[in-house]
């Protein structure tokens, strides 16, 4: 769960290095030190564990006294350098000593200074732990400036992926999403407190294990086991402190800075208790909100008391007041700052706040629909319970019931459609259904028949890819009153490899909601594809989809999905990592798109390997499985995906990317060719081969990866050792091509050397020199590689073209506003623009721009001028 910590702090120790770990207490701090004990031990160092406590950071050497076994030569009078030269003269008995320092912002000033110096002298290594910084006491602070370290590790709340550790180590097996999503929510990654929810949990009978995973036997995880956490946690509260937490719990969240200026004073001492936390909304919004959220769950349990009305009417007196500020303008602005920061909008608790945020709406909204539903059993009202409990969780036990109420001859033709879908929909759960919508709709309505046809050829496209039954399908897929067949043909043909107009990928005005999705997925594959070929991904990625309160999660999701592709594409694995980690932490709340979930478990499994968080990707993998039987056309969609990943888990290269080439085949097969260049390309960066160019080359003749083939000659040179290595990477040009070549080539130098290879030095001058041109490209402003000057600026983009003549009189910031653009972006199309016309200064490509003659532009991904 913490595996890319323990193994820096054990690299740390390794090379006699001390390390300040900073966390709070609640991230789990003291069980890495455990395993981080155990790991040293396993490696030859003697541990010395000692713990600060508050009790002794008053008493003179106290906690020294109480560690060391020469505790009775270390008296209370001994000076600094007595004590000291004590300490280092037990140390030195022990081989490899290292110093493992639990809260040592308690440890007594004397304690400190005799330590310190032993630290600077190497005689001894330590890991430090305390609190952030601005959580320590002016003494603490002092404390902390005088144990130095060389080194930095911080622990932050635990993400969604790592929840889902905790969560199959816990239960000892696989554990469903929607847990995982609820745990993770409830606990705001808090590590104790995620741990108490899954122990009380399974104790209480709320989660039950079936044969191929642990699953939710209730809708929500709150129990009574979990009253004694949280009334410790607000144990050191006052009375109006307390309140005021009452308060927030029962409306779930409140915008910040009101929150703030309604009672500043109670809000630091939440702030600084660490029980809310402020994350921002799908609108971009600060908002704060109980932390763990199973405080409001405590809160929102209680019996309408006079607790609770001194809540409720506080609650009206915020609403009064809202808009207006309280207190002094200098000691709001003081405590505003201060509440900002102690708890900050990080990934983690950004993402467990919005996952709170959405299931909370998600939930109010199922209520609504279910109460409205069982007033009056009509169509349209099934409909809305229907799709909403497809965002819930709950779907399949409560869907059976609502399509057995409701009548077909009630339908109108599209609800009837719709109705059918839902049936298509649990049939593929494996729930025995009579087809009694769709066969209703083929008699009442022949018209939409073409529709449902379309439905059952996604299907099959999905799991069998592009067979003689679906080309024929194809040719002529019928026609229906609200475009569902034309929406699915697009579809396809899009997944397969074709690229497609805007007309053809338009939605249609009559579409249902599933129709949009879907719609939207072809939308979204086509932009990307062009923006791969036409290097315009910064441009793709500037503006990410957002989700707000009762929204469709699954437009966002799709978005995510291939947001994470780009991010990949163009190097920005981080970014990437936590686009899917906030996606993921929403849960699987939509049996239409199991197979997109899955896919991105398996992404965000390879994403975390590598970033050397080997457990997190393994538990990623083992929830996936729980997808096996599903399978779409894109990327990681297949289950053979993840069954390479867990290969590549266990360090066999070789026999990993002999999967990945084997996915591959299979993929370009079934004509899922944007699949099989993912697979292909991991295949040759694990076991470079001719056999893998060869398949590189086969799907670079498609239409949507003509932009390859540079990208492939580069590959070749570099698996040959052609000492004109230089010269092929000259003729790549976009971020993708980039990014791909500097992967290419440290792998096929990584599988050169262990293969023991001897290699020419001219290819390792040009080797040399390629790596240099990769790392200048990867720094924010330029890229050098060698080209032959451009005299017409033709090439560039009219995004380019407008920014170029500005780099003569204005800063990239200058540009990024005056354009409403990152400054990011700004940086990457100046460096773009210098590389397409082969110059390397901003003049010259001012003055290059001032001289060229009037162009009509470059064509526009249709062949249009632009």
């Amino acid at each position: 769960m913490r595996a890319k910590e323990l193994s820096r702090l054990l690299h740390h120790a390794r090379r006699r290095e001390s390390v300040r770990l900073v966390s709070s207490k609640e991230f789990g701090r003291t069980t890495l030190l455990d395993e981080l004990e155990d790991a040293l031990h396993a490696q030859g160092f003697t541990v010395i564990r000692i713990a600060g406590e508050p009790t002794l950071s008053q008493t003179r050497y106290g906690v020294l006294r109480q560690a060391l076994s020469a505790s009775d030569r270390l008296g209370p009078q001994a000076t600094p350098s007595e004590a000291r030269d004590i300490v280092a003269i037990e140390l030195s008995r022990s081989p490899n000593p290292v110093m493992l320092i639990d809260d040592a912002e308690w440890l007594d000033l004397h304690s400190a200074v005799a330590l310190a110096p032993l630290f600077e002298r190497d005689t001894v290594s330590g890991v430090f732990v305390t609190p952030p910084f601005q959580n320590l006491t002016a003494e603490q602070r002092v404390i902390s400036h005088m144990l130095r370290a060389e080194a930095r590790v911080e622990l932050s709340a635990l993400s969604f992926e790592q929840v889902g550790v905790l969560s199959q180590r816990t239960l000892q097996g696989n554990v469903s999403p929607e847990i995982t999503s609820e745990i993770f929510s409830m606990s705001s990654g808090i590590t104790g407190v995620a741990a108490d929810i899954l122990r009380t949990a399974q104790a209480a009978g709320q989660i039950v294990q079936h044969p191929d995973r642990w699953v939710s036997a209730e809708r929500r995880l709150w129990n009574e086991g979990l009253e004694e956490i949280i009334e410790r946690l607000l144990a050191p509260l006052d009375d109006t402190a307390i309140r005021l937490l009452h308060a927030l719990s029962l409306v779930g969240d409140l915008a910040a800075d009101e929150f703030q200026n309604f009672d500043p004073v109670s809000a630091d001492k939440l702030s600084r208790s660490g029980l809310v936390t402020v994350f921002r909304d799908p609108q971009g919004r600060s908002r704060v909100s109980p932390r763990p959220a199973l405080v409001a769950d405590y809160f929102r349990q209680r019996p309408v008391d006079l607790l609770h009305i001194a809540a409720r009417e506080l609650l009206e007196r915020f609403a009064a007041t809202s808009d207006e500020n309280s207190g002094s303008p200098f000691d709001l602005l003081a405590l505003r700052a201060d509440f900002h920061s102690m708890h900050s909008d990080t990934e983690e608790t950004h993402n467990a706040g919005l996952a709170r945020f959405l299931r909370e709406q998600t939930e109010h909204k199922l209520i609504l629909s279910g109460r409205e539903w069982r007033r009056n059993q009509d169509p349209a009202r099934a409909l809305a319970y229907l799709d909403t409990l497809l965002q819930s969780g709950t779907y399949v036990a409560t869907a059976l019931e609502v399509l057995e109420r409701t009548s077909p001859e009630a339908a109108t033709d599209s609800e009837l459609l719709q109705l059918a879908l839902h049936e298509q929909i649990l049939r593929q759960q494996g729930i025995p259904l009579p087809p009694r919508h769709s066969d209703a709709l083929r008699r009442l309505h022949p018209s939409f028949a073409p529709a449902l046809d379309a439905y059952d050829m996604y299907l099959k496209f999905g799991a069998e890819g592009l067979g003689d039954e679906v080309k024929q399908w194809l040719v002529d897929p019928g026609v229906d009153p609200v475009g569902f067949s034309r929406t699915i043909a697009a579809y396809i043909r899009t997944a397969s490899g074709e690229m497609l107009s805007e007309e053809e990928i338009a939605e249609s005005e009559l579409s249902l909601p599933i129709q949009r999705v879907i719609s939207e997925q072809s939308r979204l594959v086509t932009l990307a594809r062009r923006a791969v070929a036409l290097d315009a991904v910064e441009e793709l990625l500037v503006d990410p989809l957002s989700l707000g309160p009762g929204d469709d999660p699954v437009p966002f999701l799709v978005n995510s999905y291939v947001r994470a592709q780009l991010l990949l594409g163009i190097g920005r694995v981080t970014q990437a990592r936590q686009v899917l980690s906030q996606a993921l932490s929403i849960g699987d709340l939509d049996l239409r798109y199991g197979a997109l979930y899955a896919a991105m478990l398996r992404w965000s499994a390879f994403l975390h390997h590598r970033d050397g968080r080997a457990d997190i990707a393994q538990a990623l993998l083992v929830e996936s499985h729980g997808y096996a039987s599903l399978r779409g056309p894109m990327p990681a969609m297949r289950p053979e995906f993840g069954d390479a990943l867990e290969v590549l888990l266990t360090g066999d290269r070789q026999a990993a990317g002999k999967l990945f080439f084997q996915e591959s085949r299979e993929c370009y097969e079934r004509s899922f060719f944007d699949a099989a260049w993912s697979t292909a390309r991991f295949a040759f960066q694990l076991a470079p081969s001719e056999d893998t160019l060869q398949m590189l080359v086969k799907i670079s003749q498609k239409e949507t990866f003509g932009w390859t083939g540079p990208l492939i000659d580069f590959a070749r040179a570099a698996l040959h050792q052609d000492p004109k290595l230089m010269v092929y990477l000259g003729e790549l040009v976009t971020q993708s091509e980039l990014t791909t070549a500097a992967d290419f080539l440290e792998d096929v130098e990584f599988a050169q050397r262990e293969a023991g290879l001897e290699l020419e030095p001219d290819f390792v001058r040009a080797m040399s020199e390629a790596h240099q041109s990769f790392q200048i490209y990867r720094e924010p402003l330029s890229h050098i590689v060698v080209r032959e000057q451009v005299s017409q600026v033709d090439t560039l983009t009219p995004r380019e073209r407008e920014i170029a003549p500005l780099t003569a009189t204005l800063s990239n910031r200058e540009i990024a506003d005056r354009l409403t653009l990152s400054v990011r972006t700004v940086e990457n199309h100046i460096a773009r623009s210098m590389k397409k016309l082969g110059i390397s200064s901003r003049s010259a490509l001012s003055a290059a721009m001032s001289n060229a003659p009037k162009s009509t532009g470059a064509p526009s991904a249709d062949g249009t001028p632009a």
